[in-house]
């Protein structure tokens, strides 16, 4: 079907027809999406077996799940929600595995955030990564998730707006109140 990308009425179909367990329906959804889906893990994950592994959680969710889909049209933006999620979920663990690895991430990301304030200049011990975390916790879900998406994850600013679906002023709005509770919160840390 030429033009399907972004045809709700052919993901609508596909959805009713995979609840059928139609498998061709399922195939043809797969490779509808595996592109677009990927590039978003990819982004996010900033590592190509990681987000492949991603995407494979993704599709068993989306055939496991489909009956909790409310609305069939919205059946592509369920699946980038999905993606959203299950991506978050694996750099979790990735950071988990890895915190001890990278002790220079909160000092890089403490440069990047010190534009013209110097209160993120001497980032280096663990009890300030663990404040930093704290306080990332303390600031709305979407705030976080652009902030992380920025300057954890390096993702562009039209990035972060595809990949949490908001406009580009949202993003430079989230950033910016996550960045600002920061930079708050930590210069009463004194080091």
């Amino acid at each position: 079907m030429a033009g399907k990308k972004f045809n709700t009425e052919y993901y609508e179909f596909l959805a009713k027809r995979i609840r059928e367990h139609d498998c061709d329906a399922f195939t043809e959804l797969y490779h509808d999406t595996c592109s677009s889906l990927y590039q978003y893990a990819f982004y996010f994950l900033k590592d190509a077996h990681m987000a492949q592994d991603a995407l494979q959680e993704v599709y068993i969710s989306v055939y496991k799940n489909i009956n909790s889909l409310k609305t069939d049209r919205l059946l592509f933006p369920w699946m980038k929600q999905i993606t959203y999620h299950v991506c978050c979920d694996f750099s979790r663990k990735n950071a988990a595995i890895t915190k001890h690895e990278n002790p220079a991430l909160l000092e890089s990301l403490a440069d990047t955030l010190s534009d013209t304030s110097d209160d993120f200049q001497r980032v280096y011990d663990e009890d300030l990564y663990n404040l930093l975390q704290k306080y990332l916790s303390e600031v709305p879900y979407s705030a976080k998730m652009a902030f992380l998406l920025r300057y954890v994850n390096g993702l562009k600013l039209e990035e972060i707006a595809d990949f949490l679906d908001c406009s580009l002023s949202s993003v430079k709005r989230y950033i910016n109140t996550a960045k600002k509770h920061l930079q708050k919160k930590i210069s009463k840390y004194h080091l």
